[in-house]
């Protein structure tokens, strides 16, 4: 049997592709079958395939040679649609992306986590999301996206009296205003 591959290693989603040997006998014909056996990897999506040919002549001499393609998954899943980062001003509250995760060998899973960051006042502070999306195979990737909140918008006075002129003897009466703040 001439014109058997050397064993190989490929990435998912690739499929093995064996050589294509021939048989050859001394003496005249040789016939030649093969028999693939699968075993299974570490995960889903992992396994080998040994494939064994068998050469046969005329007279059932016979010999094998065999090729063996490990298939690994070891590419981790892409997140996309992760927003930029943003600044808003309060009293609005963050509103993140809605990213979703794939994976070039099947099911891949997508979760967050979020952290909060003070700023220089109660009102202002920074929420980083962090996804993480994991293959079946366990490979991972991580993407995250950061909103701060910021305040930057001066408190309202209200209820603040007109300018007047009084005469004397009367006492000078305020208005009573109130100021009000979004955040």
């Amino acid at each position: 049997i001439s014109g058997v591959g050397d064993d190989a290693t490929i990435e998912c989603p690739n499929e093995p592709v064996f050589s294509t040997p021939s048989a050859s006998d001394a003496c005249g014909w040789a016939g030649l079958t093969y028999v693939d056996t699968t075993t299974p990897g570490d995960c889903p999506q992992e396994f080998s395939v040994k494939r064994t040919w068998t050469a046969v002549d005329s007279c059932g001499n016979s010999s094998t040679a065999s090729q063996t393609i490990t298939v690994e998954d070891n590419t981790p899943p892409v997140i996309s649609g992760v927003g930029d980062d943003a600044t808003i001003e309060c009293p609005n509250e963050p509103v993140f992306s809605t990213p979703s995760a794939s994976d070039a060998c099947g099911w891949a899973g997508l979760t967050y986590v979020d952290t909060t960051t003070p700023g220089d006042c109660p009102q202002e502070f920074s929420v980083k999301r962090t996804w993480t999306a994991v293959d079946s195979c366990g490979n991972s990737s991580t993407a995250s996206q950061t909103i701060t909140v910021e305040d930057n918008t001066p408190p309202v006075i209200s209820g603040v009296g007109d300018d007047a002129t009084i005469d004397c003897p009367d006492t000078p009466v305020f208005s009573t205003p109130s100021a009000s703040d979004a955040c």
